[in-house]
């Protein structure tokens, strides 16, 4: 009987941990490329951990799903980098495409959401709209942007909450994406948008089958 019990703990803690993984293909043009996400919930912290070729990301949030820490590593670039928010300062240290980095930003007092994909399902379940901080990845720099609800439309055959995200401002009309969670559990599902200049085909994020 005991053995029983062990297995089928054991059948149960494979279960809830695969449940923490998440895997997505990213198409941009012809380009295909997969996306792993895993999270773990730990002493009132969340980790989350994103992969898309070369490149990893780990994140730290608290349970109000704001970003405290995020870093960036990918070898082939040369680069591994740690970002922080303390104290309404970012810290920000390590190599970023091979160069040295280390600087401290002011936070322009919004909530940081470094991957909104991951929270604004949930963070805007019982609101339209907010305005957030998150650094640009390929050149670090930090921008307000704003996430709206527009409420829901398919997306592969199934009804999905839709949230555009822009820039504030004038630079609103500029560009624009956006993300599609699961109507149910608020979980992310989906993405389009163009990350590129003139040109550049539209990218999609979607669940992998």
């Amino acid at each position: 009987m005991k053995h029983i019990i062990v297995i089928a703990l054991t059948l149960f803690l494979a279960v809830f941990v695969m449940a923490q993984e998440r895997n997505y293909i990213s198409t941009c043009g012809k380009t295909k490329t997969s996306v792993k996400w895993s999270e773990e919930h730990k002493d009132g912290k969340i980790y989350l951990n994103t992969v898309q070729g070369n490149e990893r990301h780990e994140y730290i949030l608290d349970n109000a799903y704001k970003t405290e820490s995020w870093k960036i590593i990918n070898p082939v670039s040369n680069t591994n980098l740690t970002v922080s928010l303390k104290n309404g300062k970012y810290s920000i240290s390590g190599k970023f495409n091979g160069k040295p980095i280390s600087k401290t930003v002011k936070s322009n007092g919004k909530p940081w959401y470094q991957n909104i994909a991951y929270n604004a399902g949930l963070t805007l379940k019982n609101g339209n709209s907010l305005e957030y901080e998150c650094f640009r990845p390929d050149n670090i720099k930090l921008y307000t942007m704003s996430a709206t609800k527009k409420g829901v439309e398919k997306l592969d055959g199934r009804n999905t909450v839709k949230i555009e995200v822009c820039l504030t401002g004038f630079m609103s009309v500029f560009w624009s994406c956006d993300y599609y969670f699961d109507t149910t559990t608020l979980m992310f599902v989906g993405y389009k948008g163009v990350n590129g200049g003139p040109g550049t085909p539209e990218t999609k994020i979607s669940i992998s089958r």
